[in-house]
C-alpha cells in the first residue's frame, strides 16, 4: 500500500488504498466493481477468458474499458487482442484498473507498452441510514422532487449542463440508461417549480448505487444534493437495500465532503489506463471517449456542481 487514507490527499476521509487492499475489502470491492457494472453495463461486450471487452460508442470510459475480473492465458496476447478490439470500433484500447485487476502483472505489462493513466476515483460505502437526513428548506424557497423510472427532459436538462461530456455523448448515454433492466430511480429537485438538481440510483442486490448526481448553480447551497440523496436512500429501503455505494474522483471537493458527512468511507480506488493514439490516426479513434460521461459520483463539470459524474 503506497499509503492509508487521510495521508495521500491532506486529511481527505475518502482516499481510498491505491495498491493494496486490507483482506476484509478484498471481496467486497469484487462485489462492488459487479455491481457497477451492471448498473452502468456496456451496449456490446465480449468476454476473453477473464476479461471483459465493454464498448458502448464511446458514451463512457466504464462502458468503453476492459473489466480485467480474471486471469488470461498470455497477458501479451490478452493485449493484441484488447488494441485489436477497440480499433475495430473506433476507440483507445483502455482498461480500467483496480486493486483486484487480474493477472498479477497487469499495471507493469501496461506501463511497458505506454498506457497512460486517467487518474484516481474513490469507491465508497455508506449504510442508508446515514443518508436520510435532510435539512429544513431554506426560507422563502419551494423545493419538491419528481420521480420516473427512466430519465425525462428535465433530467436530461440538468444532467446535460453539469456532468462531464453527458450532452456530447448523448444519444449513447441514453441508449445505456434506457437498456437497464435493474430497478432505476431518477429524480429532479425542482426549486420553485424549476428543475435545478438531479440524481440517479439503481437497485441491486441489497445495494443502492448512486450515480449522476449534479446541482445547477442558482441552487448551490441549498441542500439540493443532501435532498437527492436521502430520497434514493428511501427508495432503497423501500426495495430492500440496506447499503449504498458511490464512485468520486478526487478533484471534486464539494461532493467528498457531502458524502462525508453522510457516513461513506472509502474501499478502493480505480483508474483508466488508455493506450495513447497516434497523431495520423486521432480523428477517426478515441475522441469519443471523454473524461466522465455522467455514470459515477463526482466527476461533474460545466458551469454546475458536479456531485455524481461518471466513474
Amino acid at each position: 500500500m503506497v499509503a492509508d487514507s487521510a495521508s495521500l490527499a491532506g486529511g481527505d476521509a475518502l482516499v481510498a488504498p491505491r495498491r493494496v487492499l486490507p483482506t476484509s475489502d478484498v471481496e467486497l470491492a469484487r462485489e462492488l466493481e459487479g455491481l457497477a457494472h451492471r448498473a452502468w453495463p456496456p451496449l456490446r461486450e465480449r468476454n476473453f477468458a477473464g476479461w471483459v471487452l465493454r464498448e458502448s460508442a464511446g458514451s463512457s470510459r466504464r462502458g468503453n474499458s476492459v473489466w480485467a475480473r480474471g486471469d488470461v492465458p498470455d497477458l501479451a496476447d490478452g493485449l493484441r487482442v484488447v488494441r485489436s478490439f477497440y480499433e475495430a470500433a473506433g476507440l483507445p484500447a483502455t482498461f480500467q484498473v483496480t486493486p483486484v485487476a487480474r493477472p498479477a502483472g497487469l499495471l507493469d505489462a501496461l506501463d511497458d507498452a505506454g498506457y497512460d493513466d486517467a487518474g484516481p476515483t474513490d469507491v465508497c460505502v455508506a449504510p442508508l441510514t446515514g443518508l436520510l437526513v435532510t435539512r429544513p428548506d431554506p426560507a422563502g424557497a419551494r423545493l419538491e422532487i419528481t420521480c420516473a423510472d427512466l430519465p425525462d427532459a428535465r433530467w436530461i436538462g440538468v444532467a446535460g449542463q453539469v456532468l462531464t461530456t453527458f450532452a456530447a455523448q448523448l444519444t449513447g448515454s441514453l441508449a445505456v440508461l434506457t437498456a437497464m433492466k435493474l430497478p432505476q430511480r431518477y429524480l429532479t429537485l425542482l426549486l420553485d417549480g424549476n428543475p435545478v438538481g438531479v440524481g440517479r440510483g439503481v437497485l441491486d442486490r441489497g445495494w443502492l448505487g448512486i450515480y449522476s448526481m449534479a446541482t445547477l448553480p442558482v441552487a448551490r447551497g441549498l441542500g439540493v444534493a443532501g435532498r437527492v440523496l436521502a430520497e434514493l436512500a428511501r427508495w432503497a429501503r423501500e426495495g430492500g437495500a440496506d447499503q449504498a455505494y458511490l464512485q468520486v474522483e478526487r478533484d471534486s471537493a464539494d461532493a467528498r465532503g457531502l458524502y462525508t458527512r453522510r457516513g461513506f468511507r472509502p474501499v478502493y480506488e480505480y483508474s483508466y489506463r488508455r493506450l495513447p493514439v497516434p497523431a495520423a490516426a486521432g480523428h477517426g479513434v478515441g475522441s469519443a471517449v471523454g473524461s466522465g460521461a455522467g455514470s459515477g459520483a463526482g466527476s461533474g463539470a460545466g458551469s454546475g456542481a458536479g456531485l455524481g459524474g461518471e466513474a
